[in-house]
């Protein structure tokens, strides 16, 4: 054998060597990387597909996922975020559920109704078209569940619905803002219940739709909040700090009321039940996603020797409970969405633990649903303390801003309250539906703070 062919036949060696090791080197590769699938499906499949099961309604996940899934989704304000608003006869706990909560509405009818299964069969159906719906219509992480919801008949008679919320795409903070979209996604919807001919009806609340079926509410699906106000916010964000503005004495002043609805932040209107303008003014600012209040009268003690006239409507110490009770309910019939209620004048009333007593009582029975704010018009007022100890969800009044009428020293008030803010992380104040304290509240810059939010009866 020449040398040139010993070179080429070196050559060829050297070829064979370089494929036999590439193909040596692919095997090993294709090996590790098919080993390492297999592992993964057992070890780290369970888990991963535990998260995107959990988007998914009706899927039951182990303890030992439902921590794990808590624990990565705890940093979310989505999972932390807890708070409760009212609207009409309707209460919802609104935070992330785990888990599909029909089973709420289920365990119910079984229970209370004794042709509880074309019920069932109607209401699941019912269920499972809006579901599917609102996955279609928007990604699976903007439609969580609310935990629990309850609504509120004329015998105050509860009865559980579920509740859909759609939340903001860029920021959790908030509900879902529809806008100009809303009138469509709405007949959208309702067309789409028609064709699957669903035995029920669907309304529009204004801050959500809600669906009927005989006469009763059986599902919620949550727009936004109060108009997406800045109130909406979660008081577990420490870096806020929270006020509370309440103007009371709405109802006489339509013009005046109405610029109050129109401030660069949300103030709650607190309405005399007697008043000429109650009903228009009550729907007025539901409207503009502001929360109404009843401005409840009570008695005063007398100044200066002369009894305090209270206004139609009040209730005195020496009433008895039944007349309390049709006085009380009177007047929250007469307030459109009341969500809330404070006592007008009261200081004799407030004082005496036998009227609070009766008061609240009749509250429960009456409207269960009622946020109560204690006016502190008097220095020995019973009515938050005793409230408190009855599990009301109750608070109380830390500032009147206008005890005056001159616009500086209600400008100074109105500072103060907020330099309590800041130290206490809320405040609540109490003013009135007056020009001089318009005035204050329109030319006020404090607002502006980011570290401000002004809280509604959901966070104060």
């Amino acid at each position: 054998m020449n040398i040139k062919e010993k070179n080429i036949e070196q050559m060829y060696e050297g070829i064979k060597r370089i494929f036999g090791g590439f193909f040596v080197f692919s095997f090993c590769l294709a090996l590790y990387f098919g080993s390492s699938a297999i592992l993964s499906h057992f070890f780290y499949e369970s888990d991963s597909f535990a998260v995107k099961e959990n988007a998914v309604p009706g899927i039951r996940l182990t303890t030992k996922k439902k921590e794990e899934l808590k624990r990565i989704e705890e940093q979310s304000i989505l999972t932390s975020k807890v708070e409760k608003y009212d609207v009409s006869a309707i209460q919802i706990q609104a935070y992330s559920a785990y888990e599909d909560p029909f089973q709420n509405i289920v365990e119910y009818i079984q229970i209370k109704n004794n042709d509880h299964k074309q019920i069932l069969q109607d209401i699941k159906k019912i269920h499972h078209v809006l579901r599917d719906f609102l996955f279609q219509e928007f990604p699976k992480k903007h439609v969580i569940y609310a935990e629990s919801g309850e609504h509120f008949d004329n015998l105050n008679r509860g009865y559980p619905f579920v509740a859909f919320q759609l939340v903001h795409e860029e920021s959790p903070l908030y509900l879902y803002y529809l806008g100009a979209e809303k009138n469509r996604f709405f007949i959208k919807l309702k067309n789409y219940i028609k064709k699957n001919k669903l035995p029920c009806q669907i309304y529009d609340e204004g801050s959500f739709f809600y669906v009927m079926y005989k006469n009763r509410i059986t599902h919620v699906i949550r727009l936004r909040e109060l108009e997406e106000r800045m109130g909406t916010i979660s008081l577990l964000n420490i870096d806020k700090f929270y006020m509370t503005i309440i103007l009371d004495d709405a109802g006489e002043n339509l013009p005046l009321a109405k610029e109050c609805m129109d401030l660069p932040y949300p103030v709650i209107l607190s309405i005399w039940p007697k008043s000429t303008h109650a009903v228009t003014i009550a729907v007025l600012a539901h409207e503009k996603g502001l929360p109404v209040f009843l401005h409840q009268p009570m008695e005063a003690y007398p100044h200066e020797g002369k009894n305090m006239g209270i206004g139609g409507g009040g209730l005195y110490t020496n009433m008895s409970y039944k007349q309390m009770y049709d006085i009380l309910s009177e007047n929250i019939k007469k307030i459109p969405y009341v969500q809330g209620m404070n006592n007008h004048m009261g200081s004799k009333f407030t004082e005496d633990p036998k009227a609070v007593e009766k008061f609240l009582r009749a509250t429960r029975e009456i409207k269960p649903v009622l946020v109560l704010l204690d006016s502190v018009t008097g220095n020995n007022s019973k009515l938050y303390k005793i409230g408190k100890e009855h599990n009301f969800f109750i608070t109380k009044r830390d500032f009147f801003i206008d005890n005056s009428s001159d616009q500086k020293r209600i400008m100074k008030e109105l500072n103060k309250a907020y330099i309590y803010a800041q130290q206490h992380k809320k405040v609540v104040i109490i003013g009135h539906v007056r020009k001089s304290t318009l005035e204050v509240l329109k030319n006020w810059r404090n607002y502006r703070n980011d570290d401000l939010s002004f809280s509604l009866p959901a966070v104060f």
